[in-house]
């Protein structure tokens, strides 16, 4: 067994024992062909036994599959003068139509001398590269030994024949449906592409054009629908053409038609039913087959109308189309609505030759296709010059050379018409077989430059060199130890033997082990569930009774090779299957991925399996409903795959496209094709390693772009203090001590109500910078709180103390540098789908306008000053100032305020209300004691109102509501605001003496005890 690099035979000629021109003369686009006699195409006949039959009256058959004897026995069960009976034939390009109709005319004329076929019947078959007037109605007259004169459109000057339909138009024709004014107003010469004249011309050139190129089977109009619609356009009867444009746009087609063909070939119509008449007069019972109705171009209008006007004439009639043709086109053909149903009404059968949602051919199975490959394989040989290929060549080939069965059983199952899955012999014939034989490379390399066949998988494991994977993928069938390939084939393409103890030769095979992607394979024929794993003691007596006989067999049977029968996949298998196929293809050559979301899905759940990969918040938290950071762009994990699903974001976990990732990316796969891991193969840790890595990898880069956009002394745990203490500080005025903030102030709920009102929201009018900034900042307070709690909690009610402290330490050292650093805040860059929520589902805040918010508070906060800002406090400071004194007691005031309302006398009430308060509070007219005139406090107070100079707008707001709490604990302040009142009150009243109330109450003798021992003590204290 050789122990060396194995040769390839890419870029060497393989052995060729066929020629050329016999591929090219037995494997066309057409099976009727005139260098194919009718020998040969008896030769290549594959029984088309899978017709699927609306109905075929004939049979009394409806909604089931018949063949092609049952087809032409319904077509032959006709009398010789019944009326039309017509066969509707339907089907996807290739998919064998022209096939059986080759076939039927070769059933009712006979293959030549010794087969004569059916008596009394003629086939003439119109195929459709028989598109010229000529040939078509010599087919029809060909047994009648009629002359006729016929021209060819393909013949015609096309302006000179545009301008005699539109003349004959314009003088000649008349319908109910336009008046004369309307035919020469739509027939006149205008000179654009609205003319008709033009159009004629352009449609009859594209179309000679079509045809002297052979560009498939053009259809002929010689006016489309575009070209009615901007005819429509340029006319003043334009509503009514448009009001009516599916009976008009037929009406004026057909009638320009009609006429350009009878100037062709005469009236058609009178034809089919003189031909009719004269094999009638025959005895012989016509059968006209129409592989294709768009053959007959200008034809197929007068067509249709005759043989569908049943009585007009004796044929039997195939009448063939491209499923799809009838949806645009088969109403204008008849010139009537629900043409189609009108059609199949009067038909003897509705026959279609393949799938409308698989676009496969249905006789088409793994049987056909390989019975269609060998019998032009046969043909091509046995006509050929070449020399024939060895017997135990052919053999080990399945007498298929240079294919197996396997190879087309999988080229078929990979047919790929142009991103289609149209699946038919044609396609198989040209794409498959033909390419391979005209190619000097193998088919295994050939196939590498076959865009119309997708790639097969990989069965075998990919430790083996590439040679053996490329080999096996096409040759390999399933064995029970692996997958095996013919030791001959293998020679034959002069490919090296692996080593033995790699893969072992068994019988005449060589046994590859199977690879995970036969494993998938397997998976898709029975999806994995998900169950325990056994444990090895779990294994029973029996379990390793039959082990040990396995072994036992094994070994006694190894130079034995059992082929396995797979079972054909279902549609849904098949589907599952292209997926991997796609997969293998990306991974390990980077080849287009067009069913990367199942890649994609798998990936995700990976993800989630083990993380929240798109949230930010403490990464050492076990709770997962604690507010986060979401990045929440679209409905899933920001996946990318390498050069298919690429990059739509700024940030994404991507999926390399490496071969070395294949056994981890196939794990993912597997769960986007089955909703699940297969716990019995499925490396976890493998899969945990990935996950943990990406996540931590993703999370960094989510915080990396949020903390961009803040300045340097921010984060964004030191963001969220900061936001919490702007909250706390507006809720109830907390400031910044000696011990730095709080942690429960950080984790505590915002709460404005405070016994003594909401001093900022009062004081600060809404529609005002600081209002507007302050209303924003305490409609997010919720998110500011989750968020608090998704990063410095560790589980509910456990605080992450370490991270807390960092952050309210950082803060707390320089307050107003973070203040000022919050100012700079920039989320212009900051991506929509950075989120705030508890979930990912419910993370509806935009996180840029979180912050925006953040900072537009700290502007305006920064903003106040007590000036501006406090002037309600130094308003009431002024009386106070003016009359407090330290010294002063309770009493004190009693008694003056009693001595001051003496002095006042009666007067007219004016300020009365303040005057009873103060009475009341200072109870001088009872005999209990004042409760809340505590002038110590008060004092304090009103010192820390006195010195608002150079405040900064956090101490502003806490002085606000220092004040707002004073005044409400505090009646000094009614009271000192009472004297003052009745102070000035008294003064504006001038007394007989003509002495003010200021001089009266120095005078008095009160004050003047009051006033020496005041003296007494500043000259004391000024000693001091």
């Amino acid at each position: 067994m050789s122990q060396h690099t194995p040769k390839s035979t890419a870029g060497n000629e393989m052995p060729t024992y066929w020629d050329d021109q016999q591929v090219d003369h037995f494997i066309t686009s057409e099976a009727h062909t005139k260098k194919k006699t009718p020998e040969q195409f008896k030769e290549t006949h594959v029984d088309i036994d899978r017709i699927y039959a609306d109905n075929l009256t004939p049979l009394g058959v409806s909604g089931k599959f018949v063949t092609q004897e049952d087809v032409l026995n319904a077509i032959t069960a006709s009398s010789l003068d019944d009326p039309n009976r017509i066969f509707i034939l339907r089907g996807e390009p290739g998919s064998g139509k022209s096939q059986l109709c080759e076939w039927t005319k070769y059933q009712i004329n006979g293959y030549g001398e010794d087969d004569e076929g059916i008596e009394d019947r003629v086939a003439l078959h119109v195929s459709r590269s028989q598109t010229r007037m000529d040939q078509i109605l010599d087919i029809l007259t060909e047994p009648l030994d009629v002359n006729t004169d016929v021209r060819n459109i393909d013949d015609l000057d096309p302006d000179d024949a545009a301008a005699a339909i539109v003349e004959y138009l314009r003088g000649i024709w008349s319908t109910e449906h336009l008046s004369d004014e309307e035919i020469q107003e739509l027939t006149e010469a205008r000179g654009d592409k609205s003319d008709l004249r033009k159009i004629f011309g352009k449609n009859i050139q594209e179309y000679q054009e079509a045809i002297e190129s052979r560009d498939g089977n053009p259809e002929f109009n010689l006016l489309t629908r575009a070209d009615y619609r901007d005819l429509r356009l340029q006319l003043t009867f334009g509503n009514k053409l448009t009001e009516n444009k599916d009976v008009l746009y037929s009406v004026l087609k057909n009638e320009a038609h009609e006429y350009l063909s009878r100037n062709l070939v005469g009236d058609f119509k009178e034809l089919l039913q003189e031909y009719s008449q004269r094999y009638q007069d025959q005895g012989i019972r016509p059968t006209l087959i129409c592989e294709d109705l768009t053959t007959f171009s200008v034809l197929k209008e007068q067509l249709l109308d005759h043989i569908f006007e049943l009585s007009s004439s004796s044929y039997d009639i195939i009448l063939g189309w491209t499923i799809g043709w009838e949806q645009d086109n088969i109403n204008d053909a008849l010139t009537r609505q629900n043409a189609a149903e009108y059609m199949e009404g009067r038909s003897q059968g509705k026959l279609t030759m393949s799938d409308e949602d698989t676009h496969e051919a249905y006789f088409l199975d793994d049987d056909a296709s390989v019975a269609l490959a060998r019998s032009y394989l046969d043909a091509i040989k046995q006509n050929s010059g070449a020399e024939s290929a060895p017997g135990d060549v052919e053999e080990a080939f399945d007498e298929l050379y240079p294919f197996n069965e396997r190879f087309i059983h999988v080229a078929y199952r990979q047919l790929n018409d142009g991103g289609s899955n149209r699946k038919t012999p044609r396609l198989l014939l040209l794409r498959v077989v033909k390419h391979c034989l005209k190619s000097s490379l193998p088919p295994y390399e050939a196939m590498k430059s076959n865009s119309f066949v997708d790639t097969p998988t990989f069965e075998i494991d990919m430790k083996y060199d590439q040679i053996y994977q490329d080999v096996s993928r096409w040759y390999g069938v399933p064995v029970d130890d692996g997958i095996g390939v013919r030791v001959r084939i293998l020679e034959t393409f002069d490919i090296d033997l692996p080593d033995s103890d790699k893969a072992p030769v068994k019988g005449d095979y060589v046994v590859f082990e199977r690879g995970r992607g036969s494993a998938v394979i397997e998976k898709i024929k029975n999806p994995p569930t998900p169950e325990h794993d056994v444990d090895e003691d779990e294994e029973t007596e029996e379990d390793e009774t039959e082990n040990t006989e396995a072994d036992e067999t094994e070994e006694d049977e190894d130079d034995e090779v059992e082929i396995v029968d797979e079972p054909e996949l279902t549609d849904e298998q098949r589907e599952s299957q292209q997926k991997f196929q796609e997969f293998q293809n990306w991974v390990t050559n980077g080849e287009e991925y067009p069913s990367s979301d199942t890649l994609h899905d798998g990936a995700v759940a990976t993800l989630e399996r083990w993380h929240e990969p798109t949230r930010l918040s403490n990464p050492h938290a076990s709770t997962r409903s604690a507010g986060s950071i979401y990045y929440a762009r679209g409905d899933s994990i920001p996946v990318s795959i390498q050069g298919d699903q690429q990059r739509q974001a700024s940030i994404d976990i991507e999926l390399e496209c490496e071969s070395d990732y294949a056994d981890l990316y196939t794990s993912m796969l597997e769960y986007g094709l089955f909703d699940v891991f297969d716990p019995q193969t499925t490396d976890f840790d493998q899969l945990r390693a990935w996950a943990d890595t990406n996540v931590a990898q993703f999370k960094r880069e989510m915080r990396e772009e949020v903390e961009d956009c803040l300045p340097s002394e921010l984060n964004i745990e030191k963001t969220l203090v900061l936001a919490q203490f702007f909250l706390i500080n507006a809720a109830r005025g907390a400031e910044i001590d000696d011990d730095g903030i709080p942690a429960d102030l950080v984790l505590e709920e915002y709460d404005s109500n405070q016994p003594y009102g909401k001093p900022v929201s009062e004081h600060f009018d809404r529609g005002s910078a600081f209002g507007q900034a302050f209303s924003d900042l305490t409609m997010s307070s919720s998110d500011i709180s989750d968020l608090i709690e998704g990063f410095f909690l560790l589980k509910s009610n456990v605080v992450d103390y370490e991270r807390l402290s960092e952050a309210r330490r950082e803060v707390a050292d320089d307050l107003q540098a973070h203040v000022d650093a919050a100012l700079m805040i920039d989320t212009a860059d900051l991506a929509d789908a950075y989120r705030v929520g508890t979930t990912r589902n419910n993370a509806n805040t935009k996180l840029s306008s979180l912050l925006d918010r953040i900072s537009d508070y700290a502007a305006e906060l920064d903003r106040l000053t007590a000036e501006e800002n406090a002037a309600h406090i130094q308003e009431a400071l002024e009386p106070v100032e003016r009359w407090y004194d330290s010294s002063h007691t309770v009493n004190d005031l009693a008694e003056w305020f009693e001595t001051l309302e003496n002095c006042r006398g009666t007067f007219d009430g004016k300020d009365k209300k303040i005057y009873e308060k103060a009475r009341n509070l200072l109870h001088i007219e009872s005999d209990e004691s004042p409760e809340n005139i505590n002038l110590t406090s008060f004092r304090d107070d009103v010192q820390r109102f006195q010195n608002m100079e150079d405040t900064t707008g956090v101490t502003l707001v806490a002085r606000l509501h220092d004040f707002a709490r004073s005044q409400h604990e505090q009646d000094a302040w009614e009271i000192y605001e009472a004297f003052d009142s009745l102070i000035d009150n008294l003064q504006e009243e001038e007394h007989a003496t003509g002495a003010n109330l200021e001089h009266r109450v120095k005078q008095l003798s009160e004050y003047s005890d009051y006033e020496q021992k005041r003296q007494k003590i500043l000259s004391v204290t000024e000693g001091l």
